[in-house]
Order: C-alpha cells, then sequence, then structure tokens
C-alpha cells in the first residue's frame, strides 16, 4: 500500500477497471474492521484488498484482482534447498512484523526460535539478504522485488532462489452495490488482457521481471475507495 501518485498492484489494478466503467476515484485508509463496517454502512463504495467470503447485505466480494505470493528467499549462491517450513528451522530468518498469523502452525513454532527476526520495515529485508546478513527472507514475492528494486527496475534478480513453501493468497476487492461488483467483474476479465494491466505490474518491478501471475500487503491498512 503506497499512499501516493499510484498505490500498488492491486489498488492500482482496481482504480483502472473502476475507471474504465466511468467513475472518479477517490481513497481513504483505514483500518480493516472499520473499513468493513464503513462499506456495509454504504459510507464507501469499495474496500481492498479483502480475502475471499461470502457475500453479506453491503458486502458483494469481487473476483480475485491479484495473487500475493508469500515466499521464501534465498541467496542462490548459498545452494540452500528447503522442501518444507520446517527445513528452515535451525537457519537465520527475517520477515515481517506480525507473519506467524498468517503462515500456519509450522511457521509459528519457526518463530520461536533464536535465529529468527522480525522487522517493521518492509523495505530492508532484501537489502540485508542481500548482504548475507541473513540465510533466508520471508516476504510477498512482489513486496520484494519492488523493493529490492526501488532505485534500478533492471537490477539483477538472478541472485536469489524462491522456495515455494507457502500456499499463495487470492485477494479481491469488496463492494456496498452488488450491481457495480457485478460490472466490475466483468470489465475486469477484459481488463487483464490489457497492456494497461500489464505495465501496472511493470511500473513496480520494471519490465520483463514476472509474469502477471498475479503482492501481499500482510499488515498493511485496507483501503476504501470513493466514487465520483
Amino acid at each position: 500500500m503506497i499512499n501516493d501518485i499510484h498505490h500498488g498492484i492491486d489498488l492500482d489494478i482496481v482504480e483502472a477497471v473502476l475507471r474504465r466503467l466511468g467513475h472518479e476515484v477517490s481513497y481513504e485508509f483505514m483500518g480493516l474492521k472499520r473499513a468493513h463496517r464503513e462499506l456495509k454502512l454504504g459510507r464507501v463504495d469499495v474496500t481492498a484488498p479483502i480475502f475471499k467470503q461470502a457475500d453479506s447485505d453491503g458486502s458483494y466480494i469481487s473476483d480475485s484482482i491479484v495473487l500475493y505470493q508469500p515466499m521464501v528467499f534465498s541467496l542462490k549462491a548459498s545452494g540452500l534447498n528447503p522442501e518444507t517450513i520446517s527445513d528452515l528451522q535451525g537457519h537465520s530468518l527475517l520477515t515481517f512484523q506480525g507473519a506467524p498469523g498468517y503462515f500456519g502452525e509450522a511457521f509459528e513454532l519457526l518463530s520461536r526460535g533464536d535465529s529468527y527476526q522480525e522487522l517493521t520495515d518492509m523495505g530492508t529485508i532484501a537489502e540485508l539478504l542481500t548482504k548475507g546478513r541473513y540465510e533466508y527472507a520471508v516476504l510477498d514475492k512482489y513486496i520484494f522485488y519492488y523493493y529490492y528494486r526501488l532505485n534500478d527496475k533492471q537490477r539483477d534478480v538472478s541472485i536469489f532462489t524462491e522456495h515455494k513453501l507457502i500456499p499463495p493468497v487470492p485477494a479481491s476487492s469488496a463492494f456496498h452495490d452488488e450491481k457495480l461488483r457485478d460490472e466490475f467483474n466483468r470489465e475486469l476479465l477484459v481488463f487483464m488482457k490489457s497492456q494497461e494491466y500489464k505495465q501496472i505490474f511493470e511500473r513496480y518491478l520494471g519490465s520483463a521481471l514476472l509474469s502477471t501471475e498475479q503482492s501481499s500487503p500482510e499488515s498493511e491498512p485496507e483501503v476504501d475507495f470513493r466514487l465520483n
């Protein structure tokens, strides 16, 4: 989540689709519980991101807008090849604050070890791994590469090995109005085949880094949209 001209991959996708439907968008940043309450009361039109759940009055969930990909990273030069989360036990590991609440029992057990470290600033995690301060880093794939390439979109990423030990999680947006949600879903399918969709990923990650297979704003706030 970035409170600036651009707002991050998932929010930029939602805004682009809404604009294609003829809406102007303004943002408010707030916590998850408040956001959902404001949505159901109709004080905001859309909240994002939200994880897949059943529709309810005043909260209609869209198709997936992005696939968050929590990933275990190591330096390729280290030759590490874990097959499960438990294999990380005893190795130095760096991740974001609150990570144990997202990744299951095995990760919770891992977090109790002496070599486990959490940071509030996700922007430094890739750099600390690059410098060899830790053997592993755990972070959403897109967030990791965004910060690693923040000042150089051509920076070499081949130095890392990705260990896909944590299942990806689809994220959606929630709408107060069911009709708008349905319109959004139809336009989203068209938008995901467009050049603009690809350009959103390139804006943050650089060209030809990743296929658009679809970031977690782990402990970031939910965002509300108001349509004018």
